[in-house]
C-alpha cells in the first residue's frame, strides 16, 4: 500500500544490543543506502512507541515535506503519532505526539498538510480529517468523520482496502464487501470532495463480471496514474480454487467504468494465477514509466505452511513484463517463511518489498530489496536482505522512502508499535587485539576423575593444557584478557579467539575428547584476579559455548556469536575457559593438548583476542 526512548533497564540494554549487533553483523559489508539501521534517528536506528494496548502495530507510514513523520497505529486505541526527524516524538502534534484516531488503516497526506486517515469503524469503512496539530478537522463530514460504507443489512459486512488523494483534492477509497454466509467477494469504490461530501454517482461494485471467472475479489491497494486513472490491485480465487493477482485500471469519471485497453480480456482488469497468492495489506507501487509493481506471498507446499515472497511486474497495457525475472514474476525464497506487506520503487529503478521474516517460534522486520531485472540487489543488507530482529514478535507492514534515499518502516514489535529507519551510513571498524596476560592465565587439573573440583593449577607454565592426564583428570585452561581499553560506547561487531599448538600429550584429544569448547565471562570466573582453583567450574556469563577450528601453522581459532559479544568487558578483564567437550576416554593414559600461554617468551605465540568494534556517530 502506498500511501502518500526506550527506557531500558540493566538486562534490556543487554538484549537491545544484542539486537544491533545481530543487524550490524548482517549489515557491515553493505553502502549507506544498504540497509544500516540509522542511528541518528531514535535508539540506534528504531523507534517503540507503546499506545497503551496489548497488540498496538504501526500499519502505514508517510513523510511530511517537513521531515516530521507520521504513523497510522492500529490496536485497541488507534492512534496517530507523529515524530521529529530524529524520532522523537512531536509535542506539537495530538498529546505528546499521539492523536486517538477515529479510524486508522493507512494515512495519506493532504497539499495543505491537513491528513486523511480511512480504516475500520463500527458497522463499516470510514475516513477522518486531521488539522497539522492532530485534532479533527470539523469542517471535514460531521466534526471530521465520515463514513464510507455502512452495513444495513445482515447480508454484508465490510473492511478497508485502502486510500489515495488525487491531486484536485478529492478522496478516493477502496474497500472489501463480503457476503456474510456466501461465497462472494467484490471490490468496491467511493470519492469524496474535499469537504467530505460523497461525489454523486461515484460508489461502484465491482465482481465477477469485471474479474472474469472469479467470485471473491479482494481489493487491497490503489494508486494513480499521472494521467488520472486509477490503478486498483489485490487477489483473488479464481472458480473457488488457487488464487491470483488481479489488477484493474480505472478511468477518472465519475462512474469509473474500467478501461478497456488495459489487459486482455476486454474488461480492464488482469487475472493473474499464482499458487495461494495473497496480497498482504497492498503492496503496489508505480514505477516513473508507467509500469506497476505489486508484491505479496505465496504458499509454496500442498499443506499451505511455508510462505515466499512474491514480486511482479506489468507494463503499462496490463501484460506481464517480462524484462523482471524473465516472466513479469519472481519468487524469493529466503530459507524461511517471508511475507511482503508495502513496496517502495527508488528512483534508481530498485525495488525494496517490506514485511517479516517468520518461522515457528519468531518474527522479524524483513526487507529487501531487487534490481530492476529482479535479481536480488546483493549491495543491500546480507546479499539483498535485511533481518532485524528487534527482540520479539516483530513484522513490517508499512514503508515510505525519504528523498534523501533513506528507508522508513513501521510495523509491531511485542505488542508495540514501531517505526525504523534504514539508510545510516557505517561506522568505520576498528580492529585491536588483546593477548593473555600472564599470571592470570593457566591451567587447572581436576582434584580426582568426576569430581569437577580444581585441585592443581600452574599460572607460570608457557604452555596451557586441555585433555586428561594418566589418572584420566580433566584439565581446563583460563585465559584473561585486559579489554578495558575499549571505549564505553563501542559496539563489538566480532571477536576472535587464536591459540597456537605446542604440542600434544598421548592421544590427540580432538580425536577422542569432542569439540574444543570456550566459555566466556564478563569480569573474573572466581574473585581472584590470580588463577585460582575455583575458576574450574566457576559460572560463565553465557550458557552459549563457542567451538575452534583449526586454522593454520598450529593456530586454532574459536569466534564469538552475537550471543556472546555482549560480554566483552569494555571496563576490566574479559576471561575465557576452554575445556574439551568430553572429560576424559577412560583409557588411564596422558591425553591433552598443549598451547602457548601468556606466559611464553615469544610474544607472536600467546593466546590472541582479536576484537572489531564501531563507535556510534
Amino acid at each position: 500500500m502506498r500511501l502518500n526512548y526506550l527506557f531500558l533497564n540493566k538486562m534490556q540494554r543487554v538484549f537491545f544490543v544484542l539486537i544491533l549487533v545481530g543487524t550490524l553483523i548482517a549489515s557491515t559489508s553493505a553502502s549507506a543506502e544498504g540497509g544500516i539501521l540509522d542511528p541518528t534517528f531514535g535508539t540506534n536506528g528504531i523507534v517503540v512507541t507503546d499506545l497503551g494496548g496489548p497488540s498496538d502495530t504501526g500499519v502505514n507510514v508517510v513523510l511530511q515535506p517537513d521531515g516530521k513523520i507520521v504513523m497510522a497505529a492500529s490496536g485497541s486505541t488507534p492512534s496517530l503519532v507523529r515524530y521529529n526527524a530524529d524520532g522523537t516524538l512531536d509535542s506539537t502534534f495530538g498529546i505528546n505526539g499521539k492523536a486517538t484516531a477515529a479510524v486508522s488503516g493507512a494515512v495519506a497526506l493532504q497539499t495543505d498538510g491537513k491528513l486523511i486517515a480511512g480504516g475500520g469503524i463500527p458497522g463499516g469503512v470510514g475516513l477522518a480529517r486531521y488539522n497539522s496539530n492532530g485534532t479533527l478537522d470539523t469542517t471535514f463530514g460531521t466534526n471530521g468523520v465520515v463514513s464510507v460504507w455502512e452495513t444495513n443489512d445482515s447480508n454484508f459486512q465490510y473492511s478497508f482496502g485502502d486510500l489515495a488523494i488525487q491531486p484536485d483534492g478529492k478522496i478516493v477509497v477502496i474497500s472489501i464487501q463480503e457476503a456474510i454466509g456466501g461465497n462472494h467477494v467484490n471490490c468496491v469504490i467511493a470519492r469524496f470532495h474535499g469537504n467530505g461530501e460523497l461525489e454523486e454517482d461515484s460508489r461502484s461494485f465491482f465482481d465477477e463480471s469485471n474479474f472474469p471467472e472469479s467470485e471473491r475479489n479482494f481489493c487491497r491497494a490503489v494508486a494513480l496514474q499521472s494521467d488520472g486513472k486509477i490503478i486498483l490491485s489485490g487477489h483473488a480465487e479464481p472458480n473457488f480454487s488457487g488464487m491470483a493477482i488481479i489488477l484493474g485500471r480505472l478511468t477518472s469519471g465519475s462512474t469509473y467504468p474500467f478501461d478497456p485497453t488495459f489487459g486482455t480480456n476486454g474488461h480492464g482488469t488482469v487475472v493473474t494465477p499464482i499458487a495461494s497468492f495473497r496480497h498482504g495489506r497492498g503492496a503496489l507501487a508505480l514505477q516513473t514509466d508507467g509500469k506497476i509493481v505489486i508484491a505479496g506471498m505465496t504458499y509454496i507446499d500442498s499443506s499451505n505452511v511455508s510462505e515466499n515472497l512474491v514480486l511482479a511486474r506489468y507494463n503499462s497495457d496490463g501484460t506481464l513484463d517480462t524484462s523482471l525475472g524473465g516472466s513479469g514474476i519472481v519468487i524469493t525464497d529466503l530459507g524461511q517463511n517471508e511475507v511482503g506487506n508495502d513496496l517502495a520503487v527508488q528512483n534508481d529503478g530498485k525495488i525494496i518489498v517490506a514485511g517479516k521474516r517468520y518461522n515457528e517460534t519468531a518474527s522479524d522486520f524483513l526487507l529487501v530489496r531487487y534490481n530492476s531485472d529482479g535479481s536480488l540487489d546483493t549491495s543491500f543488507g546480507d546479499a539483498g536482505k535485511v533481518i532485524s530482529d528487534l527482540g520479539g514478535s516483530d513484522a513490517a507492514l508499512g514503508m515510505d522512502l525519504q528523498p534523501d534515499g533513506k528507508i522508513l518502516a513501521t510495523g509491531t514489535k511485542d505488542g508495540d508499535a514501531v517505526v525504523a529507519r534504514y539508510g545510516g551510513t557505517p561506522p568505520p571498524m576498528i580492529n585491536t587485539t588483546f593477548r593473555s596476560k600472564a599470571p592470570h592465565d593457566g591451567w587447572i587439573l581436576e582434584s580426582s576423575e568426576f569430581s569437577n573440583v580444581g585441585g592443581t593449577l600452574n599460572k607460570t607454565a608457557t604452555t596451557f593444557n586441555v585433555g586428561d592426564d594418566p589418572r584420566d583428570k580433566q584439565y581446563r585452561s583460563i585465559l584473561s584478557f585486559n579489554t578495558a581499553s575499549l571505549p564505553d560506547n563501542a559496539i563489538v561487531t566480532s571477536a576472535q579467539i587464536k591459540i597456537k599448538r605446542q604440542g600434544v600429550v598421548g592421544t590427540d584429544p580432538f580425536a577422542t575428547h569432542g569439540s574444543l569448547l570456550l566459555e566466556i565471562r564478563n569480569g573474573l570466573f572466581s574473585n581472584s584476579l590470580d588463577l585460582d582453583l575455583s575458576d574450574f567450574v566457576a559460572p560463565a556469563s553465557s550458557s552459549v559455548q563457542e567451538t575452534f577450528a583449526p586454522l593454520t601453522s598450529s593456530w586454532y581459532a574459536a569466534n564469538l556469536s552475537s550471543s556472546n559479544l555482549v560480554f566483552v568487558n569494555k571496563a576490566g578483564v574479559t576471561q575465557f575457559r576452554l575445556r574439551f567437550d568430553l572429560d576424559d576416554n577412560d583409557d588411564l593414559d596422558a591425553d591433552y593438548m598443549k598451547f602457548f600461554a601468556g606466559d611464553a617468551t615469544d610474544e607472536a605465540t600467546q593466546p590472541q583476542l582479536i576484537v572489531s568494534y564501531i563507535l556510534p556517530q
